[in-house]
């Protein structure tokens, strides 16, 4: 939805590729970057970074307790109200199934359990 609205205001995303350099060019960015084998340079104004995020829950005994994890993400599955399948135990933040990857959703989300 947001890169939608973004690709319409012109922002160009280039998605799948790995940036190689990015070098100062008469107050732009001079971008080299390989998107499916094939390294390709450009110039723009300015450039936005993001290598997305995955949720580190393996081995710190979530299974030992009886927490559910989406096995397919390794996200923590809980409720709106921030429950997991253990009475005494919540979750918050990027590690949670279906919830937004922000930060403030996560601060607070952590102010209102505490």
């Amino acid at each position: 939805m947001i890169a939608e609205y973004m690709e319409t205001h012109g922002v160009k995303f280039i998605r799948g590729s790995i940036p190689d350099d990015i070098e100062d060019q008469d107050g732009k960015r001079l971008v080299t970057y390989t998107v499916n084998g094939e390294k390709k340079t450009e110039v723009y104004d300015s450039v936005l970074l993001a290598i997305g995020r995955t949720a580190d829950t393996k081995n710190i005994g979530l299974e030992d307790v009886g927490v559910k994890i989406n096995e397919k993400n390794g996200k923590i599955i809980a409720t709106e109200a921030d429950a997991t399948s253990v009475e005494s135990i919540f979750a918050i933040g990027d590690c949670v199934d279906g919830r937004l990857e922000l930060t403030p959703t996560a601060i607070k989300a952590g102010k209102l359990l505490a």
